[in-house]
């Protein structure tokens, strides 16, 4: 049984009614007030001045393009966000004029007054996460600053039947014994143990290199999501870490000499040459659901049960657990507590869908 402490719900709470304080007085005459009830200390001239730099978008977006946060994108991402900046700059010069400063369009109101004509929540999800991208990075530049402030405007939005869909456990003791039954049952077995010991993302599996393991802290190093060449440690369970080095020294145990065997790809069809591509797992992973009894056909449909679903697993596992929701946001690499939230809630479904199961809740009351 998770652990639901007061902290969690007060500071999502606090977030929310801190923002609409922010948007009804605005930043700096909040910060003011809390200066003067002495609850934190003053903020020099010289980083009011700072703060209040006007910088113009066209400026803002020539430094968004040239930094590393644009470049380290994949280049189908970069299509999309210079598409999605365009539509911005539009937006923002029909209802601010030619060129505004930055703190004119990047309100939270102003944010959420763009995003609101947008139906369909995947579009304006990747809209947000394009604000998310450029304002951070803006902000980080410019003043120094994060955009917590902006996180209830840009966070991402979820209908309930897209809700996260997780494996059930008798799902996934059915899966690992297909797993051992067909062809490359040692790598496909290590692939999945791999997903459920660290909740590891697809690309990143598919990137893992000899040299990422790193035993004496029990981690791996992976390329995070979006960013070309930098790698994040990411802890794994003790038995998942322990399948995937014998695999490793299953696999490339004799060639420990070679000058390049430390960055021989994990999983490969050429000796680790090159990695196994992402669609190969993915057709692995589709039979094994395709094959599993346990699965319901409802669930074996498109979009239903996946790859990532064992992602939510691992997720979901850790909330059941007892782990703080703080501890699984690290293990997840989400840069957002808002992107962790949503598991809490799934969680939440999951706990009145099982009480509604107690005999005692099919009993019905006669009012007296």
């Amino acid at each position: 049984m998770p652990i639901f402490d007061d902290a969690v719900h007060n500071q999502v709470k606090l977030e929310k009614e801190l923002t609409e304080l922010v948007e009804q007085f605005g930043p700096l005459s909040l910060q003011q007030v809390l200066h003067q009830l002495h609850i934190i200390p003053a903020t020099s001239s010289s980083d009011q001045d700072h703060g209040n730099v006007d910088i113009l978008i066209e400026d803002a977006v020539t430094h968004y393009f040239n930094s590393d946060a644009f470049l380290s994108l994949e280049k189908s991402s970069q299509k999309v966000y210079r598409y999605e900046m365009d539509m911005y700059m539009r937006y923002c010069s029909n209802q601010k004029g030619p060129n505004p400063s930055i703190k004119e369009v990047s309100s939270a109101i102003f944010l959420m007054k763009y995003l609101a004509p947008v139906q369909k929540l995947n579009t304006r999800n990747k809209k947000a996460a394009f604000l998310k991208s450029f304002l951070s990075e803006t902000y980080e530049h410019f003043w120094n600053s994060n955009i917590e402030k902006l996180k209830r405007a840009l966070s991402n939005k979820v209908e309930r039947n897209q809700e996260p869909k997780a494996f059930k456990k008798e799902q996934l003791d059915e899966i690992l014994c297909l797993t051992r039954l067909g062809r490359e049952a040692h790598r496909n077995f290590t692939i999945l143990w791999s997903f459920l010991g660290s909740g590891i993302r697809l690309t990143e599996l598919c990137s893992l290199q000899v040299c990422d393991l790193i035993p004496t802290r029990q981690e791996i190093m992976v390329r995070g999501k979006g960013k070309k060449g930098y790698k994040q440690p990411s802890k794994m369970t003790k038995s998942s870490f322990d399948t995937l080095s014998s695999y490793v020294n299953f696999r490339y145990g004799g060639i420990t000499q070679l000058p390049d065997y430390s960055e021989r790809y994990i999983f490969s069809d050429d000796k680790g040459i090159t990695p196994l591509h992402e669609s190969t797992v993915q057709k692995m992973f589709s039979t094994l659901i395709a094959e599993a009894t346990t699965i319901p056909t409802c669930d074996k449909k498109p979009y239903q049960l996946s790859v990532h679903s064992l992602r939510h697993s691992f997720a979901l596992y850790l909330l059941e657990s007892g782990v703080n929701i703080y501890t699984i946001k690290e293990l997840m690499r989400h840069a957002w507590l808002s992107s962790t939230e949503v598991y809490l809630k799934l969680f939440d479904s999951m706990l009145l869908s099982a009480i509604d199961k107690h005999p005692l809740a099919q009993i019905k009351v006669i009012n007296f």
